[in-house]
């Protein structure tokens, strides 16, 4: 024991201590400075996953209450075509009976006017046997005769005046049914053209409340596809679904930590850098309203602005690599934009004069989005792609009997479309007249004709 500590006096031993201690403090001064860099990246992550989730959770929150929405939607439109047909059906009920009293008034107006030629007829013959006395009356005052025959033709004249009083009182009479059976009639008429109208109208508004009901309930269809998308994009079922990046997370795998998808802040670097580059310029002051496309709303808008999107002529020059990094960088849903084509709706806009930047690219080559036309949903355009139907042009060339030939075959819930102005509204989409197409959706009922 004396020979150990006389050792550890010896001065080699001292620097051999002194040495280790430097070394384990070192060490422990290193390992110290890359666990809290670990563990501030780990604290990074674990802060973008935690926003990530609550802007998910507050995206599928929307959706639910949008969902809502279009089922109480759905429920009252179902309620007022259930009340709509109700009063139909009653009409037509009322319609039958109004319909059998004009026949019988009908009836009863040709037997008057037989009856009134038969007492034509009957005055006809009276005025003659009256010509006829008034001459043997002349006769007589002339002394003409004898007291038989006198008394004879007094007697008959008599007999005629009688009859002639008897008629012409039925006559009056008759006439007088006459006028009233015809004052009925024409009042029974009246009100026939009144429901007639009524029923017109009530036919209109049937069919406008069957095509609101099919289009809420397409809508209502996209929103719960749009609902299982959103759940199956939830922030913890990616972590759950991503082992081998956790494990990378907890090795300190540089490497298999950064080869996963691009993150939002690289994307829109990437985004930004494009711009001026692959996609023309622009400026605030150039700005289009881009919430005319179908699937931008203002808070997208923003997003696309800070990006550096502004114009219609801008998002027309979107390709589909470029496309992944927007939707990246707005955190956006994946296929989203191809799915709303975005890019064709900007070149119809950009087209009508909505951009003054450069002439934009050609419409993309994929189909273009059939719902700019009223009355056709998201159902109805996979039917008509289904059918070979992909481009506005290709609708607007396609004949009536085609349309319905495609409704009739999907089933019974198709049959109650009208596509009589598809074909209209689809040629003054793809001329790109959006100004003449949103007048004359306008005047349209439900994607009908009111007239």
């Amino acid at each position: 024991m004396e020979n150990l500590f006389d050792s550890l006096g010896h001065p080699d031993s001292i620097m051999f201590l002194i040495s280790m201690l430097v070394a384990f403090l070192i060490g422990f001064l290193v390992a110290w400075i890359l666990w809290s860099g670990l563990a501030k990246r780990y604290q990074k992550e674990a802060e973008k996953w935690k926003k990530s989730h609550a802007d998910l959770a507050l995206e599928l929150s929307a959706v639910r209450e949008q969902l809502e929405l279009k089922d109480a939607d759905v429920v009252k439109a179902r309620r007022e075509a259930a009340e709509a047909l109700e009063r139909f059906n009653a009409f037509q009920e009322d319609r039958a009976k109004w319909q059998s009293d004009l026949d019988q008034s009908l009836e009863e107006t040709v037997r008057l006017h037989a009856s009134s030629h038969d007492y034509q007829a009957a005055i006809e013959d009276l005025n003659n046997q009256i010509l006829e006395l008034k001459t043997s009356n002349e006769l007589l005052a002339q002394g003409v005769g004898n007291e038989n025959m006198t008394t004879q033709i007094q007697s008959s004249y008599s007999a005629t005046l009688d009859r002639l009083g008897s008629l012409e009182e039925k006559i009056g009479q008759l006439i007088a049914e006459n006028d009233a059976l015809r004052a009925a009639a024409r009042k029974e008429d009246d009100e026939l053209l009144a429901m007639l109208k009524y029923y017109a109208d009530s036919s209109n508004r049937l069919g406008s409340l069957e095509a609101k009901i099919g289009a809420l309930v397409d809508e209502n269809d996209s929103l719960r596809a749009e609902l299982t998308d959103l759940k199956s994009t939830d922030a913890v079922a990616i972590l759950m679904a991503e082992p081998g990046l956790e494990a990378a997370r907890r090795s300190g795998d540089k490497e298999a930590l950064t080869s996963g998808e691009i993150s939002p802040s690289d994307a829109k670097d990437e985004v930004l850098a494009a711009i001026g580059t692959t996609i023309p310029a622009a400026t605030a002051d150039q700005k289009n309203d881009l919430t005319k496309i179908k699937g931008i709303g203002s808070f997208l808008e923003k997003k696309l602005n800070s990006l550096g999107i502004y114009t219609f002529g801008q998002i027309s020059q979107f390709r589909p690599d470029f496309i992944e990094k927007v939707t990246t960088a707005i955190e956006f849903f994946p296929g989203r934009i191809e799915r709303d084509n975005w890019v064709g709706q900007a070149t119809l806009l950009a087209q009508a004069g909505g951009t003054s930047d450069p002439a934009p690219a050609a419409v993309s080559s994929g189909p273009d989005d059939l719902k700019i036309v009223e009355g056709i949903g998201p159902k109805i355009e996979k039917l008509l792609n289904s059918a070979g139907i992909l481009s506005l042009r290709d609708l607007g060339n396609a004949s009536l009997d085609q349309l319905r030939n495609i409704l009739l075959n999907a089933g019974e819930r198709y049959r109650i479309h009208d596509p009589s102005t598809w074909p209209e509204q689809a040629a003054l989409a793809a001329n790109g007249e959006l100004d003449k197409l949103k007048e004359y959706q306008d005047f349209l009922s439900g994607g009908k004709d009111p007239g």
